[in-house]
């Protein structure tokens, strides 16, 4: 049998390669797909950065939650829950990480939870990539590439939530 392709269709098919998204990247850990990590991009020295998933799949038999996350650069980020009041925003550390249930999805983005690290020590310069990894109850550390991205979408805090002293707050994910 012989197959033969057109000219046009090879261009079609490198040209819709080439156009699409970079940022379209997904990564697998276990039974748990992992859509499009990211993290925003932030000068060396600055007191903080956050990083969002726009959704994992969890396509196991059994739950698995996410306790936290690391990025090269910016060391380890608390996972938090935003919400939304009279067009203010508040956040609060999730201490005890987000269920993903069996053939559910979560979605972490920048108006519904984040990751918030602190000071960053390398710069985190847009259209690269960064390893870090994603904590979870079972399947522990798991390697994964953040795509480096310019956001604004993130709500800004309203000024007397942002200075909530969270210090004394303990987290314990098996570590």
């Amino acid at each position: 049998m012989k197959v033969s392709v057109s000219p046009i269709m090879v261009s079609l098919a490198l040209a819709i390669g080439l156009c699409a998204p970079a940022w379209a990247h997904q990564e697998s850990a276990g039974k748990l797909k992992i859509a499009h990590p990211w993290v925003r991009a932030s000068a060396e020295g600055a007191p903080e950065t956050y990083a969002c998933i726009i959704e994992i799949s969890n396509e196991s038999d059994e739950p698995e939650t996410l306790l936290s996350a690391t990025i090269e650069g910016a060391g380890k980020g608390v996972l938090y829950e935003l919400t939304e009041a009279n067009g203010h925003f508040t956040s609060k550390p999730l201490e005890q990480g987000l269920v993903i249930k069996p053939h559910g999805k979560i979605e972490l983005t920048p108006t519904t939870y984040q990751f918030k690290f602190g000071k960053v020590t390398k710069a985190l310069k847009e259209d690269t990539e960064v390893l870090g990894t994603l904590v979870f109850e079972k399947l522990h550390s798991v390697p994964i590439h953040f795509m480096v991205e310019s956001d604004d979408t993130a709500p800004k805090e309203d000024a007397d939530a942002s200075k909530e002293d969270h210090s004394g707050h303990q987290h314990k994910h098996g570590e």
